[in-house]
């Protein structure tokens, strides 16, 4: 879904990462443990069975005692996206979709392996684990199966999502819910998560077009309500959605999770790379 000359511009970027990398080697990012790359790190003397041709003979002289030259190795890292699949995303999918494959293409190109999972009521379901730029029409084929349906707790779902590794998590929703936003973020930093947050909404959720007597329909429960919609109803519903807007950032702001506002009626390849720079994601 997503262009050529969209990829081509995502080539020239990467996921920013603020901890170290943790998963297999071969990656390109830093990582905790050391190596054999290029990149001096430190020393720490010597134990027999250690590389000899390690040693710094240079040191030896100085000092009268064996050291070892560490390297820094570089590392995969694991990305994780969970992208919600209630049926309340279904008016800006296309979006939330997008945003999944463009994470999805920056993790592939920039060598890390990548998981999404989504969340749905029942449990959803999880990607095979994808790795390399090859991977990316694996990932592509596999979003197309996935269709937003049902209702259900957000945090709940992130509370049982399965399969994640410690390293990057995405979080893709419009955040709606009871609960919250609060408890599904402690939830994935407690599981060792490196959390963003990409909040999609619908034009029609930031800006409804709306006059006269109506009757609204939940998308999720089915439950519906009767509105008159005037001046009034409009006003209070703008400062409802502005209530719940500040809601979401100060959440992410106490727990320096950086978040962004993908709204579903822009053009997505004109806003996502700087919404995501801004927000220093990428």
């Amino acid at each position: 879904m997503l262009s050529d000359a969209f990829l081509s511009r995502l080539d020239t970027l990467c996921l920013a990462m603020k901890g170290r990398a943790r998963g297999g080697a071969g990656g390109t990012r830093r990582s905790r443990q050391t190596g054999s790359s290029a990149e001096f790190s430190d020393y720490r003397e010597y134990i027999p069975g250690d590389d000899i041709r390690r040693l710094d003979w240079n040191a030896m002289a100085r000092f009268d005692r064996l050291f070892l030259k560490l390297y820094m190795e570089e590392q995969e890292s694991a990305v994780t996206v969970l992208l919600d699949g209630s049926a309340s995303m279904a008016e800006k999918w296309e979006t939330a979709r997008k945003a999944a494959e463009a994470v999805g293409y920056l993790a592939l190109t920039g060598g890390d392996r990548l998981r999404v999972i989504l969340l749905q009521e029942g449990g959803g379901c999880v990607s095979p684990p994808l790795a390399g730029r090859q991977a990316y029409g694996r990932l592509t084929m596999w979003l197309d199966t996935c269709v937003p349906r049902g209702c259900g707790s957000l945090s709940e779902a992130v509370l049982h999502a399965e399969g994640l590794r410690k390293g990057l998590c995405f979080l893709i929703s419009d955040c709606y819910g009871e609960d919250g936003i609060g408890s599904a973020l402690d939830s994935l930093r407690y599981r060792g998560q490196e959390c963003a947050l990409i909040q999609t909404l619908s034009q029609a959720e930031l800006n409804p077009a709306l006059d006269g007597a109506l009757k609204l329909t939940d998308s999720e429960t089915g439950k519906t309500v009767d509105l008159l919609a005037d001046r009034s109803a409009l006003d209070s519903y703008q400062r409802a959605l502005e209530a719940f807007l500040r809601g979401i950032r100060e959440e992410c702001f106490r727990r320096e999770v950086p978040c962004v506002l993908m709204d579903a009626g822009e053009n997505f390849e004109e806003r996502w790379i700087p919404l995501l720079s801004e927000s220093r994601m990428i």
